[in-house]
């Protein structure tokens, strides 16, 4: 049955209404109790004290383990059920103990994720959870971050060849490591804003872009995934190669920076959306894709068909590979800043 109940004035600016005080008996509310409010979907109101709706909202899983063997499977639940926001997994064997190799591959998945710990261990179960409130971290804020590791890389691949310092590529490596990392954490947050009308306007974010936005934090991981392999390529490289290259390294500071100059922009149109530097971004994608071919030629012109060459053509490859996935989320930024533009867009402005 529904109550109804007159809402009044209490000072200059707030309204209040009754509670039903057959509810407030049923929970035992009293003065002084903290309780929640969540906006739904529908705009009505749901309420309960705080610790009942936190209790509610935990979700949890548990994943039995029949027999060994089962490792990659183990590694891909784990990886799934953070992403989807579950907040507390049980990992259990059914033959009493839970062999090593499973403790091992638990141990390995969760240094990938971020806010994870083992909060019990027995002999035949380990529980993790995942320590993180969604409000703390802006999916959009954890996208930029991700796009200014993805130029630090491109520089520190830059910096290596020019400078000769195959050291530096080290650091590539544990920045795709960190990038993989916010990958996760980007994707569950964006899970919970779709879940989630009021936690997607908590965190800035419109439900009907949350597709648009998991394609360019995916686009975002497959880069690092790219760059991080040009580091192992030049890492690998003999001495003799490496000269060769830097030979070349104007060549190549050229096409290094003006892909650090896409990411910039790619930046900006996410921090402020905007049509008009986004179609530049569209246009720069273009041109550097035109420059790439024209690398190769260059150098094969220099070089020959030698082991130099080669090793120059998979390098470019691979960054055509990352021109591609910048050109994906230019593209996608680019319909972001049409959403945004309103009513009208002034064609007559061509050039940023």
């Amino acid at each position: 049955m529904t109550e109804v109940r007159k809402v009044q004035k209490f000072g200059k600016s707030t309204l209040m209404v009754s509670l039903p005080a057959g509810w407030v008996k049923g929970i035992g509310l009293k003065s002084g109790d903290v309780i929640g409010i969540e906006v739904l979907d529908d705009g009505s109101l749901r309420m309960a004290p705080l610790e009942v709706l936190n209790k509610e909202k935990e979700k949890a899983v548990r994943i039995v383990l029949w027999e060994e063997g089962n490792e990659d499977l183990l590694t891909r639940s784990l990886y799934g059920f953070y992403l989807l926001g579950y907040d507390r997994i049980m990992v259990q064997s059914s033959e009493g103990f839970l062999s090593s190799s499973y403790l091992k591959c638990v141990r390995n998945a969760i240094k990938n994720f971020i806010g994870v710990e083992i909060v019990e261990h027995t002999p035949e179960s380990v529980t993790i959870h995942i320590f993180i409130d969604p409000s703390k971290y802006s999916a959009l804020l954890l996208i930029e971050r991700m796009v200014n590791i993805v130029k630090l890389m491109i520089q520190h691949i830059e910096a290596s060849i020019r400078n000769k310092q195959l050291g530096i590529l080290e650091e590539v490596v544990e920045l795709e490591g960190e990038l993989d990392r916010l990958y996760g954490l980007t994707v569950r947050q964006l899970v919970l804003a779709q879940d989630s009308k009021s936690q997607a306007k908590h965190l800035g974010i419109k439900t009907s872009l949350i597709t648009e936005y998991r394609s360019i934090v995916k686009s975002l991981e497959d880069i690092g995934d790219s760059l991080a392999q040009i580091a192992l390529m030049l890492s690998e490289m003999s001495a003799q190669v490496l000269n060769n290259l830097n030979m070349h390294k104007e060549v190549f500071k050229e096409c290094m920076d003006t892909l650090s100059l896409i990411v910039e922009r790619v930046l900006k149109v996410l921090e402020g959306p905007d049509v008009y530097l986004s179609n530049s971004v569209l246009n720069l994608i273009n041109e550097f894709n035109k420059h790439l071919s024209k690398y190769k030629l260059i150098i094969f012109k220099s070089l020959g068909l030698d082991e130099t060459y080669v090793a120059v053509r998979d390098i470019i490859d691979k960054l055509s590979i990352v021109s591609k996935r910048l050109e994906d989320v230019a593209e996608i930024v680019f319909d972001i800043s049409i959403e945004r533009s309103g009513l009208e867009i002034d064609l007559r402005k061509t050039q940023y």
